[in-house]
């Protein structure tokens, strides 16, 4: 049974390819051929469809092998092109094979067509076949990549996590117990610290969690937004309140218009600002300030948390919204779990605004991010 072959035959002499094509049906194959002649032709040619095989005559009157071979190689098709031509130099044909041709062969000796034909074609096939085996490994050493990164990074969550929510616990029940079996020993000063800084700890323990869920719903793609009217002001003063109830080592300072009045989730909004106030104090000296404003730009708000703190080297920045990712600084001991930023990202893209950093290391670092005004139906409006 004959063999299909989809043939493009460059040449000028139509008798010439007729002779081809006798000579492909003795050799058994079943050619479905196009004969050009022309550059434009050829192109056209090319774009149509695609080729088993090329032949072209190395001489014509308007148009040479050597010029069809570079525009065949210049469009990177993998298709073997044999030269063909009725007389023929050595070195003319190195020439003809350093441009791209497979093969050449003489007009006067068409017998070497089949077999020249059928070695291309498998070569081709070959060659086509490991590029495929070559890209599925590809694919999967990248597989592996990242499935190695996710191993990693479940490690480092389990690493963090296990000791950031044990401490608060150790502290917690550290704190419970002395109250419960020592209680008729000690003052109720004591008492009451006791009972104070296993609240301060449940207070944290409820933070970690708070943005270990999130993190969660938002992966999911379930993070479900509850819009109400909430003014701003108010939103940052309710979360300095609880910051200040934590933590007396630094003084928080608004700028804020109180008449700022946005459609957004309350309960979000003031995970985003706690986040933030607490990654200031975690990363500034004592004593320092930290102060939220706000900026109206058309139609959404601008919040920013600025710190007086180390600042941060340009070339963490990029790392600092990722899941897990604590900054690591001389004199600066890392704590939380290292999803509060990621967590803020998330929040505010879901409210569709976008959140960003601005810091030079020793000059403090302010966080950013918008919200628009009118909630997620402008935001939905503008995608």
């Amino acid at each position: 049974m004959a063999k299909p072959l989809r043939v493009l035959i460059i040449e000028d002499s139509e008798n010439d390819a007729l002779l081809l094509l006798r000579e492909l049906k003795r050799s058994g194959y079943d050619p479905t051929y196009e004969r050009v002649y022309a550059a434009a032709d050829l192109i056209s040619a090319l774009e149509k469809q695609s080729w088993d095989i090329i032949i072209a005559d190395f001489v014509m009157p308007q148009f040479s092998g050597l010029e069809a071979l570079k525009m065949i190689r210049s469009k990177e098709l993998d298709v073997p092109v044999i030269i063909m031509s009725g007389k023929i130099s050595d070195e003319t044909a190195v020439t003809a094979m350093k441009a791209g041709a497979s093969d050449y062969i003489m007009k006067d000796n068409l017998i070497r067509l089949g077999p020249a034909i059928e070695r291309e074609l498998y070569e081709t096939s070959m060659r086509i076949k490991s590029e495929k085996a070559s890209t599925a490994l590809r694919e999967r050493e990248d597989e592996l990549r990242s499935l190695k990164k996710v191993n990693q990074l479940k490690d480092e969550f389990i690493g963090l996590v296990s000791h950031e929510l044990r401490t608060p616990l150790t502290v917690i029940l550290g704190a419970l117990s002395t109250v419960m079996t020592e209680g008729d020993k000690i003052s109720r000063r004591e008492i009451k610290q006791l009972i104070g800084d296993a609240y301060f700890e449940a207070e944290n323990l409820s933070d970690i969690l708070a943005n270990l869920l999130e993190l969660a719903r938002a992966q999911a793609n379930r993070l479900q937004i509850t819009e109400e009217p909430v003014n701003i002001r108010d939103a940052i003063e309710a979360t300095i309140g609880r910051m200040t109830e934590q933590t007396k080592t630094h003084q928080f300072i608004i700028d804020c218009d109180d008449s700022i009045v946005i459609t957004a989730d309350r309960v979000r909004i003031q995970r985003i600002i706690h986040n933030l106030l607490d990654n200031a104090a975690k990363y500034s000296d004592p004593g320092t300030k930290i102060e939220v404003f706000t900026r109206l730009n058309g139609g959404e708000v601008l919040i920013g948390v600025k710190d007086m703190g180390i600042g941060i080297p340009a070339e963490l920045q990029g790392k600092l919204f990722e899941p897990f990712q604590r900054l690591e600084q001389p004199n600066i001991k890392a704590t939380g779990t290292g999803l509060g930023l990621i967590v803020c990202r998330r929040l505010v893209e879901a409210h569709g605004g976008r959140m960003w950093v601005e810091s030079q290391p020793g000059e403090g670092s302010t966080f950013q991010f918008t919200l628009p005004l009118s909630g997620l139906g402008s935001y939905r409006a503008k995608s």
